[in-house]
């Protein structure tokens, strides 16, 4: 459908208020209101009004222009949607420096729901943000900006309905502890991959952290907010307890490594000032006291068992006076917080230094009425059924084949290298497109510089004669610059979205026609710490959950291909190749 906007730009002065053509007047626009350096974003049904109240803010009233965007199909919700994804996509643009040249406090805080025609408002984004390209408003490309980590784990996401309704509750848990109305410290939120868990996490802390300036700001100490939503009464409530009391300190651990220091990243690059030191490992909490500690992919904190700094967690232990043995990181957070809030996916867990299950268990049961689960499907375009149906794939109780549909594409290939190929092709046309594997090749290439590895030949992986190496680095794998060109492992990609993803499955995997069951070979894993000390049955299942985790990276596909002949035939047999038009 043809994308029919314009984008007007006007003098930011009194004067322009008498000039505004008249049917951008009274009518749904999203506009834009800038100077060299800095810009503000916002949308309106008023702009006349908007405009005026604006140039009466000392704040804005120094901005030099206006550019309107107008389309006759606009509606309420569909500004709302756009003004939300120009805050993010600038925030990760270069044009304007995100921590102090975009003047936007809060990002409008609509709830993405789906109003009529939602996808075409949103397909007209990318040629607005041409124009907007064209206009020297914005350096980087559509492509570029959806595709980075500061657009994906922007707090300026709208969450859904559902994510909504569990940060309400869980910023209430955390009150009604802080001010004594409560003895329980704990809120746990679990969801399959996909479901927005980090977002959702994000989103909690800028929240929080941003609490006096949220744009609910009207209200008088007494006055009745009963028709207030459960959004804005929870926000106002929070508002209050800032105002009454010191900052809320925050911690938010976030156990991987990769994703640590992408999450530090995005933090810095959009409040250097008070998001600057939130992102944390799990050791430094011991290093102060919180009054509340976030903590996501909480499956894989970690207890005294096959780490590579266990004299580091013995002197953590020891500084809490705990017993290393049988304590877990789990542990260190209940003592230095006052609250914590866990993120959680049981079928996320793939070593046996994560936090047993058993535990979490435990802890669900103990804080049952505080434990909420993400249900809805939010990075894979064919939504819950794929990852169900990836499920029983493993659980060789597949009834229909697996088949790809209009936004999402999966396919076995029968050729790793012609797999690994069309991943580099789709890479060139829409990015963040990338190849992985089960860990079952030895790391040969690790430490040495690509000049060693070619004339010492110490490739990792052989397929027909082309060569491949593993990830070069395990931070920030996905966008370092030769990517494309390796084969990623789980510990880079676990918590990050791909476009498309292309699996190798190793030879670790087998399938038993007779049995109907897929076998795990744990001898041909070359992850000597998944396997030291632990139970055959318990490795089988983190080698199964890694598998899982690697196939659910794709937002826009899937393909596969599986080293053992008979793991190769059943795929096919359940997977119909189909392929769509990119």
């Amino acid at each position: 459908m043809k994308s029919n906007f314009e984008v007007k730009e006007y003098e930011f002065n009194s004067n322009t208020l008498s000039n505004i053509n008249q049917k951008y007047i009274n009518w749904p626009v999203v506009y834009l209101i800038n100077s060299n350096n800095k810009v503000y974003i916002g949308e309106t049904s008023n702009i006349k009004s908007r405009m005026k109240q604006h140039l009466d803010n000392p704040d804005r009233k120094f901005l030099k222009l206006i550019n309107i965007i107008f389309d006759e199909k606009f509606n309420k919700s569909a500004i709302l949607d756009i003004e939300q994804n120009l805050i993010r996509m600038f925030y990760a643009d270069s044009r304007f420096n995100s921590n102090s040249g975009i003047l936007n406090r809060n990002n409008g805080q609509s709830s993405k729901h789906n109003y009529y025609q939602r996808e075409m408002y949103l397909n007209k984004l990318k040629d607005i943000w041409k124009e907007l390209q064209s206009k020297k408003l914005a350096n980087n490309s559509y492509d570029s900006v959806i595709n980075s980590d500061i657009y994906k784990y922007s707090p300026f996401t709208s969450l859904t309905n559902e994510q909504q309704d569990i940060m309400c509750k869980v910023i209430n848990n955390i009150l009604d502890c802080l001010e004594g109305k409560s003895m329980n410290k704990t809120s746990i939120i679990t969801g399959l991959a996909g479901t927005g868990k980090t977002i959702l996490a994000i989103n909690l802390i800028y929240t929080i952290v941003n609490a006096d300036f949220s744009n609910i700001d009207t209200f008088k100490e007494g006055e009745e907010i009963e028709i207030l939503s459960d959004y804005d009464k929870t926000i106002h409530r929070l508002r209050k307890y800032v105002m009454r009391n010191e900052k809320i300190k925050i911690g938010f651990v976030v156990p991987m490594v990769s994703l640590r220091k992408t999450l530090k990243t995005v933090f810095i690059s959009i409040d250097r000032k008070n998001l600057r030191n939130i992102v944390i490992a799990p050791g430094d909490v011991v290093k102060e006291d919180y009054d509340v500690i976030i903590c996501d992919e909480a499956h894989r904190l970690a207890k005294y068992k096959n780490i590579p700094n266990m004299g580091d967690f013995k002197k953590r232990c020891k500084e809490l006076g705990i017993d290393e043995n049988t304590s877990t990181q789990l542990d260190w957070i209940s003592i230095k917080s006052k609250y914590k809030v866990l993120f959680y996916d049981a079928n996320q867990t793939i070593k046996g230094s994560d936090i047993s299950k058993d535990k979490m268990d435990e802890l669900i049961k103990e804080n049952s009425n505080n434990y909420y689960s993400l249900t809805t499907q939010l990075r894979c375009k064919s939504g819950e059924l794929f990852l169900d149906n990836i499920d029983k794939l493993f659980k060789c109780s597949l009834k229909n084949k697996i088949e790809s549909s209009e936004n999402f594409e999966i396919k076995v290939f029968d050729d790793p290298n012609e797999m690994i190929d069309k991943i580099k092709q789709l890479d060139k046309k829409i990015g963040l497109c990338r190849n992985v594997a089960g860990y079952d090749w030895e790391w040969k290439s690790k430490g040495k510089t690509i000049e060693d590895i070619r004339k010492k030949d110490l490739y990792d992986f052989n397929f027909d004669g082309k060569k491949y190496i593993w990830n070069h680095t395990n931070n920030g794998w996905i966008l370092s610059n030769n990517a494309v060109n390796e084969i990623g492992c789980v510990h880079t990609v676990q918590g990050y979205d791909l476009n498309y993803v292309g699996v190798i499955i190793g030879p670790d995997l087998s399938y038993d026609k007779e049995k109907n069951k897929i076998e795990v070979h744990i001898n041909k894993l070359k992850d000597k710490n998944v396997k030291k000390g632990t139970e055959e049955k318990i490795v089988e299942n983190y080698i199964i959950n890694t598998y899982k985790v690697l196939l659910e990276r794709g937002i826009r596909g899937c393909f596969i291909y599986a080293c053992d002949k008979s793991m190769q035939e059943y795929l096919k047999q359940y997977i119909e190749n189909n392929n769509i038009n990119i």
